[in-house]
């Protein structure tokens, strides 16, 4: 008997329970808590909301697609918009081991590192800085940073007509770096370094030189991923070894510039990630400042005399056809957008049909 009150005394405890809370437990609420129920509960329950953290994203199983994402950063409340860490107290501490690769596809090479932008970001900074390189363009929010234009100073003889002072120490050649960063699905990284350089073509009356624009140097942008690893933890030798490692010979692809129904393209025939790796690569050596990337719409926004195109891959046939476009997506003037299509060509750095 006396079990017997005691089960009917529980049981409308259990009800009592229930039917204090905001809603009534289900079968689902009670399968929801596991193991992990102390995580779960034994928080601070305090209003201050604001504070709270993110947590990374559910990977996806191999075997499943990946999901959408977005190419562009979200910056914490420990990194300013420049990009600085303002509280270290709360900053990310980058493993004392991070998993880095040299990669190399086509005209393409990107260092990729199995870490978040975030957290890459304001080390990255400080790289170019330990470089001796002054910050000219610091975009985090859109994975963008480019130095000054750096002076090489050297003394030569001269027996030209460039200047006729032996003795007067001129500044031959100057470059900057562009370096731009990728978002990848799984938590990776791609960074891709590209070179930029000036050469002294000529020397005014009042000593004002005149610059003319050099391809970019690719073993220099070589060299600076190399420099990156070691940066970020890694010896030189086995950076190198990545390097070596990525170069592979490949058969030059088909590229050319065509007429697609009274719209100038360029018709490259390869497979997508491909020429997307090489394209925005070809963007940034032109000198054209990519300000938004879009993979999953295929383009590339970019700012060229104080106005905003967007580039655009779009599937044909057996690859893809390249066209500029306003960023209104209405049309613009044959020639304006011949000539930006120009610049990727003339950045290209593969075989062109000559056409």
């Amino acid at each position: 008997m006396f079990n017997k009150v005691v089960s009917i005394l529980s049981y409308l405890l259990i009800l009592l329970s229930i039917g204090c809370s905001d809603k009534p437990i289900t079968l689902d609420d009670i399968k929801s808590i596991g193991s992990d129920a102390a995580n779960i509960f034994g928080k601070d329950d305090s209003k201050d909301y604001g504070a709270s953290k993110s947590i990374a994203l559910l990977e996806v199983p191999p075997s499943l697609s990946n999901p959408n994402y977005d190419d562009s950063l979200r910056v914490p409340k420990s990194i300013d918009t420049q990009g600085v860490i303002s509280d270290f107290s709360d900053a990310t501490v980058l493993p004392s081991y991070i998993d880095m690769t040299v990669r190399t596809q086509g005209i393409a090479r990107w260092l990729e590192i199995q870490s978040d932008p975030v957290s890459l970001w304001p080390y990255l900074r400080q790289f170019w800085i330990s470089q001796g390189f002054e910050i000219n363009i610091n975009e985090p929010i859109n994975g963008i940073l480019e130095t000054q234009w750096k002076e090489k100073e050297i003394n030569f003889d001269t027996k030209g007509n460039l200047i006729n002072n032996k003795d007067f120490n001129f500044n031959v050649s100057r470059e900057k770096f562009r370096l731009r960063i990728e978002r990848q699905p799984g938590g990776s990284t791609n960074i891709y370094v590209t070179n930029h350089n000036l050469e002294a073509d000529d020397v005014v009356d009042n000593g004002k030189i005149i610059w003319k624009k050099k391809n970019s140097d690719v073993s220099r942008e070589a060299e600076f991923l190399v420099r990156i690893m070691e940066y970020l933890g890694t010896n030189r030798k086995d950076a190198v070894n990545s390097l070596n490692n990525s170069i592979k010979n490949e058969e030059n692809i088909f590229i050319d510039m065509i007429d697609f129904f009274g719209v100038p393209a360029i018709m490259i025939k390869d497979s997508f990630s491909k020429i997307w790796r090489e394209v925005g690569l070809s963007l940034d050596r032109s000198g054209l400042l990519i300000t938004d990337q879009n993979r999953i719409k295929k383009i590339y926004t970019i700012d060229y005399d104080n106005t905003s195109y967007e580039i655009k891959l779009t599937k044909r046939e057996a690859g893809y056809i390249v066209t500029a476009h306003s960023k209104k997506n209405t049309k613009i003037p044959y020639e304006n957008a011949r000539n930006l299509l120009k610049h990727i060509l003339s950045a290209y750095t593969t075989t062109v049909a000559a056409k």
